[in-house]
């Protein structure tokens, strides 16, 4: 058991500083406009998959995409790093995640307290950089601040160590990139028990006059939302997140103008209206290199394509695995290309409009093969151009795939993006042990997933 807990009534700053001040190092915030009872008459507070559920799919990608950020501008070892991190940085972005926020900063609790979320969806009629017209759906939010009495909890960070329950720290992560959402917000991600926040970790209950909240935040020199949710400008994660492809919305509507949604939907706090779109931002009506190559006198024109959705690049490994089933192609052709079902955007890149679309397995000489990235230019609504660029170089031996170093290699020293693209293979290679590939007409192969999509 916990520590009993302390139900507590504050109607003047100087109770509520007197109280704050009681609770230092090893202790929590968490701050909500509403106070929820279970059956039991229990304090509720659940993680936002127990409120949502998760879609797995989703999960991957944004997972994948978290993860590649880390890695790119703070280092350590993309498949070292905790999933829990990454799904805890990414519920600060808008996902869905088995954590429930909190906070080392008892101001920004009381921000929440008597802040409450809304958000809608907002349609921006813009040109894109062609001055075509085009529909762009936003998914804008923003906190209205209640009027009522808000609720503070504090709870007890020993707790969750004394019952082996996972804590993240996201302070620890920060750098000098800017200023990050979880930074501003001092935030620490707890794992749910059964899906909710344990309720003897909590100590005390603080039912707070609003007066009193809202002097308390000013008194911090919290003025506005953008002083918890920095904007794109100082945030790089959400910067990169806003940045990914936009994606054709399909109807059966003959209304003329095209209508995109983000790829990953993402609550905007600095949403601003852009007339003309720059090249920059991709719009994305989904296409098949596969279907443009016929007739082309490219390295592409005489391999067998695989087309699979865009998990196949999500669903990642470093470890070894079987590739029986490709090197039977392989003996029959001098390459192949698996060409995915969605646009891959590399961080290192920065903000120019390259992106992976699979990739590209060609045969070198006897008993060596490159796995390149297949790659596309694709400048706001247009593809300007399709390739393959320098990889990585692999011997093979007994049917065994080992890397080996080659003089045309890729330079780069982003050997993750490398790693990720040969992992496309094992994909492949267990979809066609499986059965679930399957002909289109000469040289072009699908996933049977990709039937219904």
């Amino acid at each position: 058991m916990g520590e009993e807990m302390q139900e507590v009534v504050i109607d003047s700053i100087e109770q509520l500083e007197s109280f704050i001040g009681q609770y230092g190092d090893g202790y929590l915030f968490r701050g909500q406009t509403d106070h929820y009872l279970d059956e039991e008459k229990q304090i509720s507070i659940p993680t936002s998959f127990e409120r949502h559920d998760c879609i797995p799919p989703l999960m991957f990608k944004w997972t994948h995409y978290s993860k590649a950020l880390i890695r790119a501008f703070g280092g350590g070892d993309y498949h070292d790093l905790d999933f829990g991190v990454s799904q805890a940085i990414l519920q600060h972005y808008g996902w869905r995640s088995f954590f429930i926020d909190l906070s080392k900063d008892a101001h920004v609790a009381c921000w929440f307290a008597v802040n409450k979320y809304n958000d809608k969806k907002n349609i921006h009629m813009c040109e894109d950089f062609e001055e075509n017209p085009v529909w762009l759906v936003h998914k804008e939010a923003l906190y209205l601040q209640t009027e009522n009495r808000g609720h503070i909890y504090v709870i007890n960070e020993k707790y969750f160590s004394d019952n082996n329950i996972k804590i993240h720290d996201l302070t620890k992560l920060a750098g000098d990139e800017g200023r990050l959402r979880f930074q501003a917000q001092a935030a620490c991600l707890v794992e749910g028990v059964d899906g909710f926040l344990p309720q003897d970790s909590i100590v005390a209950h603080l039912n707070v006059n609003y007066d009193v909240l809202v002097k308390y935040i000013e008194s911090k020199d919290i003025t506005s939302t953008l002083d918890i949710f920095p904007d794109r400008k100082n945030d790089f994660i959400l910067k990169f997140l806003l940045d990914l492809p936009w994606i054709k919305i399909q109807s059966d509507s003959d209304f003329p103008i095209p209508a995109y949604r983000r790829g990953l939907e993402i609550p905007e706090y600095d949403s601003m209206f852009v007339k003309h779109l720059p090249p920059s931002v991709t719009l994305y009506s989904p296409f098949w290199v596969s279907e443009k190559r016929q007739g082309e006198d490219t390295p592409f024109s005489m391999i067998p394509f695989y087309k699979i959705g865009e998990h196949a690049y999500f669903a990642n490994t470093n470890d070894q695995f079987d590739l029986t089933e490709v090197n039977k192609i392989l003996v029959e052709h001098d390459g192949l290309a698996i060409e995915l079902d969605g646009l891959i955007k590399i961080p290192e890149l920065g903000d120019g409009f390259e992106y992976e679309k699979g990739i590209f397995v060609e045969k070198v000489e006897d008993g060596i093969f490159s796995v390149s990235a297949l790659v596309v230019e694709h400048p706001g609504h247009k593809v300007s151009g399709i390739g393959a660029n320098q990889g990585w170089f692999y011997k093979v031996n007994d049917g065994i795939w080992k890397r080996t170093i080659h003089d045309k290699q890729c330079p780069c020293n982003n050997n993750l993006r490398h790693e990720l693209q040969f992992s496309i293979l094992r994909v492949l290679n267990e979809s066609l042990k499986e059965g679930v590939i399957i002909c289109e007409d000469n040289l072009n192969y699908y996933h049977e997933d990709l039937r219904s999509a």
